[in-house]
């Protein structure tokens, strides 16, 4: 990040008394910002070993990222969310020499590597000039098996950031909300790295999704409000959360909101078509961290409903036998312990361009359903529609090799008790609804009620909430699975 480091430097020089970041704690003007981040690349020193770093997010955070970044060393994000066995191995694998951290996870730190507190000090921002590149790993959980660690060097994190900005069209003017976890690229780059990149301002909300998982949504309400920012960036469930909240409160969201971006999963159209209606300038987008995070988004004004939008600039995407295969200069430079990759990155995901030019996503190659009557089915295209009812927090398809799929479902907060009370024909019904005009064979025809605790419980998803596909097909073949299993007569399969 090259480029980022430049331009903290020219904001020290010359916006100094500009504020740069805040949190719950306190706030950083770039001048500050700099000083610290100098005093921090100092205590670094020019060693060559890996860099960990395991903090909340706060400003120490945004501290130690920017120091580890120019001090040209491997730079090691560490998800908090990784159990202790994922960190211990992220440690090993990527040789992990030092890790930075704040007070709160001092001690969960020191378990893996030698811990250093981040500095308080400050220090000439001359030294800033001092700057080496250095190779980022982000670590993936994935689905299945330890995390792989993805390399990826100045030149592609600068691509990606530039090209962020400009699809935005982010400015000085920008102030941006963070809320998501620091070590999620995406997060990373467009809570830290973007607003240095244009002299931005940035504020830090750590908190909010905490309390939206302890059932308090209107949580990210009242942040947005306090806050008033321009851009954001949010997953799914917190923008449903939001619109809960909003509906809920009957208010409507800031109008100093520009842009706020929705990626990591498919958002139900119910709930994107909600946003808009309550002032959420809602644009989803498209990438993995294997491609820089980011490989297409929807631009203001020009949004394609359905769609991820247009590929940043500089990227080439094409479509490979349906799945989608990516080609540029934000593609990683490999995984840790591998070879360099040469040439394009196959995504494994399926996808195709609409006649405007926009990337639909289809799902993954590897979680397609084929029915006992030979149907294919990709699940997330059924389970953004169920998840665009209020009264389901989460829907995992699975059914494998069945006549027709189940699904798992979290209810949410506006369920009450109808999936304990509702006859099982009730609540087919009511999912079918939802899914009107999708083809019968794809529906659900048998559910189970359950939690994001029990699924974490039973290794159906990963540490940071991803669906383990495989474990749910194993899991629904087991007896307690079937025992629990809530159906209803379905008519008989007449298009074979």
């Amino acid at each position: 990040m090259a480029d980022v480091i430049r331009a903290l430097a020219k904001g020290a020089r010359d916006w100094p008394d500009r504020i740069a970041f805040e949190d719950d704690g306190g706030a950083l003007t770039y001048g500050e910002l700099a000083g610290r981040v100098s005093a921090m690349l100092a205590t670094l020193g020019t060693g060559e070993g890996a860099i960990g770093l395991l903090a909340e997010n706060s400003l120490d955070w945004v501290v130690a990222d920017l120091a580890a970044t120019a001090s040209g060393r491997r730079f090691v994000p560490l998800p908090p969310f990784f159990s202790n066995g994922q960190l211990a191995h992220v440690a090993a694998d990527s040789q992990i020499e030092l890790i930075l951290t704040d007070g709160a996870l001092e001690a969960r730190a020191a378990g893996f590597a030698p811990v250093a507190r981040v500095t308080q000090a400050k220090a000439d921002p001359a030294l800033l000039a001092t700057a080496r590149p250095g190779t980022r790993v982000i670590y993936t959980s994935g689905s299945t098996g330890q995390p792989k660690g993805v390399r990826l060097g100045d030149r592609q994190l600068d691509h990606v950031a530039h090209g962020l900005a400009s699809a935005i069209s982010a400015s000085a003017a920008d102030h941006y909300l963070s809320v998501l976890p620091f070590p999620l690229l995406l997060e990373e780059l467009c809570g830290i790295h973007v607003p240095v990149l244009v002299g931005g301002r940035s504020t830090i909300r750590a908190r909010v999704i905490g309390e939206c998982s302890s059932g308090n949504i209107d949580a990210i309400r009242t942040a947005f409000e306090a806050v008033a920012p321009s851009v954001s960036v949010l997953v799914p469930e917190l923008l449903r959360a939001w619109v809960g909240a909003l509906m809920l409160s009957g208010k409507t969201a800031p109008q100093s909101l520009r842009v706020v971006a929705v990626g990591g999963a498919p958002v139900p159209p119910q709930v994107l078509k909600a946003a808009g209606e309550l002032g959420i300038p809602a644009l989803e987008g498209y990438g993995l961290s294997e491609c820089g995070s980011v490989v297409a988004v929807n631009r203001p004004g020009t949004a394609g409903p359905g769609t991820v939008g247009q590929v940043l600039d500089g990227l080439t995407v094409s479509i490979d036998g349906g799945e989608i295969v990516v080609e540029g200069p934000s593609v990683m430079s490999g995984y840790v312990g591998q070879p360099d990759l040469k040439g394009p990155w196959r995504t494994g995901d399926l996808g195709h361009f609409d006649a405007k030019g926009h990337l639909v996503i289809e799902g993954r190659k590897d979680a397609m359903l084929v029915t006992s009557f030979g149907r294919n089915v990709q699940p997330e295209w059924i389970e953004a529609q169920l998840q665009g009812d209020p009264r389901i927090l989460q829907a995992t398809l699975g059914g494998h090799g069945q006549a027709y799929p189940t699904v798992l479902i979290v209810p949410g907060a506006f369920a009450g008790d109808f999936f304990e009370t509702a006859r099982a024909g009730e609540v087919l019904d009511a999912l079918h609804a939802v899914c009107r005009g999708l083809p019968d064979y794809a529906l659900p025809r048998s559910y189970i009620t359950t939690s994001n605790d029990e699924m974490q419980a039973l290794g159906l998803l990963s540490p940071n909430g991803r669906i383990r596909r495989r474990a749910v097909e194993e899991w629904l073949s087991l007896p307690p699975a079937r025992t629990r299993s809530r159906t209803a007569p379905v008519p008989e399969e007449s298009h074979l």
